[in-house]
């Protein structure tokens, strides 16, 4: 009888342990099936499932539930990991409803031969009693003390569900979901309560741009939104690297890097050495850097799997979440070139991060009432330099003009793109929310610098307020002006700055598209590529940032690469005499 006692008490021991610890139930539990080999094994985390079980566990501990949307590459098992950490709860606790949807009757089949798959190969000792075993759905006993507990799976547009208590949601492949998808996503979503540790996590891959999971994902990775979102590139993930035979076979991989336009040119040799961190709350965060072996699977991947097709490679397997969305998506400008831009201005913020500047405003000179316009190296400052001014070189600096008003997150930034004529490289950028007035100041501060830049300021709504100031106020000598045919008169007047209108704002676009697609032009803002991959056609014919981002800096690049086309560098002349020479001071190195 003391040897039931003891044996019942130690069973109860080992399943509080298997409940309050999910990874050693999964560990000790629950048999899937192996990547690439199909045998059954003992469910151990992989590299991305517990990067994924961590941040669910912290994101539960903090908010007292958990809302997780994941961006993916193919098969790194992160559906079977949420399948696993799912049935755990539901199987190990008493009133527990979960319910998986899936994006098709083929996919909800073989998830639920999953969960079956786990459930006929529990330990008797922690095996509860079935109530009921149908084609989508497990149910547990609840009588005699039983569990009373429920797992079901449902397809899109299926089975209604709304009104349903649900305490653990998930909803998989929701890029994939279709017409009307998003309305059965929200009646999912309302079957979960907020808090009292439930957890809902929305996971896919992409596919293009637009629809209820890439708006969702970018609420929520901008924060603003109640989710959390996390996305896993291509390269971290152990299984996707390829060895070579010997170092004869690497080294002329190595000096092959480059040189197919199969394989991405410059995009495949700009990701070696990139890298990707994830906070889990260690003491160091996990680390995952792009190498040889790598980039070796990733031809292999190119050629076998996606046919020589780069874009279907960066939607299955993306580096970027931008590349992931844009792949497939409307995007107005070449995609292949953005994504190599990307590669190119992650590497710079890395290995040559640009020196920041605060210009401050309405600053004067002690002792009289003269502006006094200079930089002020500063670690938030607004002006990211990559390559300061260089004697008888000229710039041009595109400038589109917000309100300036901070009001809520969706307001735009004034921004200033600085481009060498000569070169065409985006040498320094202003992203600020600043009233208009108070723009001028900056930009006459960094015009001068830039040896009293020709500025191109958008004169439409608040343009007009920073062009006045600009030249009444701060009286700068280099802004750009047009000539404009008064109708009545039938005179001509010049009007300063650039209006962008219905016919002026195709001419600039389509000129950015040829630089980009013929490589003629070189960006250094990550914020910028950014802004330019999610620059799309709209079905309405306009072109425009996409729903949810901006495209305040792809409207200054424009306007730059407009006047270095119209005004082409010209021989050195002297300053302008009345003007002077630039201030001395903004050479200071404390001050630059």
């Amino acid at each position: 009888m003391e040897q039931e006692e003891v044996a019942q008490k130690n069973l109860i021991q080992i399943i509080k342990r298997f409940r309050e610890d999910p990874v050693l139930y999964l560990k000790e539990c629950l048999k899937i099936q192996e990547f690439g080999t199909g045998q059954l094994i003992p469910f151990e985390l992989n590299e991305v499932q517990l990067i994924l079980h961590k941040m669910m566990g912290r994101q539960l501990e903090k908010d007292g539930h958990v809302r997780m949307i994941v961006l993916k590459a193919r098969r790194f098992g992160i559906s079977t990991y949420v399948q696993g950490r799912y049935f755990h709860h539901t199987a190990m606790n008493r009133n527990r409803n979960t319910h998986i949807c899936t994006h098709s009757k083929a996919a909800t089949s073989v998830m639920f031969g999953m969960t079956k798959l786990m459930e006929q190969h529990l330990p008797i000792e922690v095996k509860p009693a079935m109530k009921y075993s149908g084609k989508q759905e497990l149910v547990w006993d609840s009588d005699s003390g039983g569990l009373n507990s429920s797992y079901s799976l449902s397809t899109v547009g299926g089975r209604e569900v709304r009104g349903a208590k649900v305490d653990f949601l998930h909803c998989s492949e929701v890029a994939s979901w279709g017409e009307g998808g998003e309305d059965y996503l929200l009646g999912l979503l309302n079957c979960v309560v907020q808090q009292f540790q439930t957890e809902a996590v929305i996971e896919s891959t992409a596919s293009g741009v637009g629809g209820v999971f890439h708006d969702m994902y970018w609420d929520a990775a901008t924060g603003d939104s109640g989710w959390e979102a996390v996305f896993f590139p291509w390269y971290i993930f152990s299984y996707y690297k390829k060895p070579f035979k010997d170092e004869e076979e690497r080294e002329r991989f190595a000096d092959s890097l480059g040189n197919d336009p199969r394989y991405g040119g410059e995009e495949e040799s700009n990701l070696l050495g990139v890298t990707t961190e994830y906070d889990i709350g260690d003491e160091e965060p996990l680390t995952f850097k792009v190498g040889l072996e790598e980039l070796h699977w990733r031809r292999e991947c190119i050629r076998t799997q996606c046919q020589h097709d780069l874009t279907k490679y960066h939607q299955e397997y993306p580096s970027t979440a931008r590349e992931a969305f844009v792949s497939t998506g409307r995007g107005v400008f070449d995609r292949e070139r953005l994504n190599a831009m990307s590669i190119h201005a992650q590497k710079i913020s890395r290995e040559q991060p640009p020196s920041l500047f605060h210009i401050p405003v309405n600053a004067w000179v002690d002792g009289n009432r003269k502006e006094k316009y200079v930089l002020e190296q500063a670690e938030d400052g607004d002006l990211q330099v990559w390559e300061r001014p260089i004697a008888n070189k000229e710039y041009r600096v595109g400038v589109d003009v917000s309100e300036g008003l901070e009001i809520g997150r969706d307001t735009d930034w004034s921004v200033a793109v600085v481009m060498d004529v000569g070169s065409y490289q985006e040498v320094a950028t202003l992203r600020c929310k600043i009233d208009p007035d108070l723009l001028a100041w900056q930009l006459f501060a960094i015009g001068k610098w830039y040896n009293w830049a020709n500025i191109l300021c958008e004169r439409n709504n608040h343009g007009l307020v920073t062009l006045k100031f600009l030249s009444d106020v701060h009286l700068y000598p280099n802004i750009y002006s047009e000539k404009i045919l008064d109708e009545r008169s039938s005179r001509t007047a010049r009007k300063l700055g650039f209006h962008t209108t219905a016919k002026s704002k195709p001419l600039i676009i389509d000129y950015l598209k040829e630089l980009i697609r013929e490589g003629e032009i070189r960006i250094n803002s990550p914020v910028l590529v950014d802004e330019l991959q999610t620059f799309v056609n709209l079905p309405n014919g306009k072109m425009e940032a996409q729903h949810g981002s901006k495209d305040d800096c792809v409207m200054a690049l424009a306007i730059a690469a407009f006047g270095c086309k119209m005004f082409p560098a010209t021989p050195p002349r002297p300053p302008n005499l009345r003007f002077g020479k630039p201030d001395l001071k903004l050479f200071n190195p404390t001050q630059i």
